[in-house]
């Protein structure tokens, strides 16, 4: 028994697991003696900033239901070795899909808050920057992704009573409909960009945390980081502008991208209120913030429909 003022170690099992998991690999055993901190604000995966030999790393823990949510580590491996040699994410020093271990150099920039993503000039950076990730090369190992498909199978999750699954599958099924008419062209995605997975040195911009990454249709990304950040018409052309489609992006169709990416976020959302705990009512705020956002859109459309009656 430790005497009364002994200092008690507290163990996190998570960082036990992540120092076994480095020393297990001889490109990362040095690193499980490093110093670590945990790293706070993912809503589903362990991360730490690791320091060690006068290097900084960044390393992930992956979640065990990832797949369940449509990751797919294989895929994010190959995709994160494309964008990190092309300079779109930091160079990668481990990616195990077995375990979800991933190491990477840790940028020392400041993450973007969500102010960030509506200023003029960040406007046309992110723009410009997914204009050239859009036309990188798809390369060997990295998966299709399709939105459609991601919102069936997450919602195959959900109990088919679900009230507010009722009220959206006929929208849903129009708003994909609509969107895949268009025939679009298959591009490198990063399919997640939150203010959060932006990380800005000054000088340039880096994307990081691509697990829901992949080709695919190019108007998600876009229509993503509109939705993400509730960006109004003014924001919409500026981004445009930056990324090179002013004239021709349908706003119609961009609409419905937003509104689709909306209806799969709430999907990932409501899906994970079964499977893992929400102690702080994180998950359920998110959940239920864009269930009345997309009602709202959705008995819009509704009324609209009816007015020729």
């Amino acid at each position: 028994m430790p005497e009364a003022n002994d200092p008690v170690r507290i163990i996190d099992p998570g960082q036990e697991l992540l120092r076994e998991l480095l020393r297990g690999r001889a490109a990362t055993r040095a690193l499980g003696d490093g110093a670590m901190t945990r790293l706070t604000g993912g809503l589903s995966n362990q991360a730490w900033r690791v320091e060690h030999g006068g290097w900084i790393w960044y390393a992930r823990l992956g979640y065990a239901d990832a797949e369940r949510l449509g990751v797919n580590r294989d895929s994010e491996c190959a995709l994160l070795a494309a964008v990190a040699a092309a300079g779109f994410a930091p160079d990668v020093l481990a990616c195990d899909p077995r375990t979800g271990l991933l190491v990477t150099h840790y940028i020392d920039g400041r993450t973007w808050q969500s102010s960030d993503a509506a200023e003029p000039r960040n406007l046309a950076r992110i723009g410009s920057l997914l204009a050239r990730l859009h036309t990188m090369p798809p390369g060997p190992g990295i998966a299709a992704v399709s939105y459609a498909e991601q919102a069936r199978r997450l919602a195959s999750t959900i109990p088919a009573s679900d009230p507010t699954v009722t009220a959206l599958r006929h929208r849903a099924d129009q708003a994909f409909d609509r969107i895949e008419r268009r025939r679009p062209r298959r591009a490198l995605c990063h399919h997640d960009l939150h203010h959060l997975n932006v990380v800005d040195t000054g000088a340039r911009l880096w994307l990081v945390d691509w697990e829901y990454g992949g080709v695919g249709d190019p108007l998600f990304d876009v229509a993503g980081f509109l939705a993400l950040h509730e960006l109004g018409a003014a924001e919409t052309d500026l981004l445009l502008g930056a990324y090179g489609a002013g004239a021709s992006v349908d706003r119609g169709v961009l609409e419905e991208a937003r509104w689709a990416f909306d209806y799969v976020q709430w999907l990932w959302y409501r899906s994970r209120r079964d499977s893992r705990p929400d102690p702080d009512g994180v998950l359920a705020d998110r959940e239920g913030r864009l269930a009345s956002r997309l009602l709202r859109c959705n008995n819009r459309q509704v009324d609209s429909g009816k007015g020729g009656g």
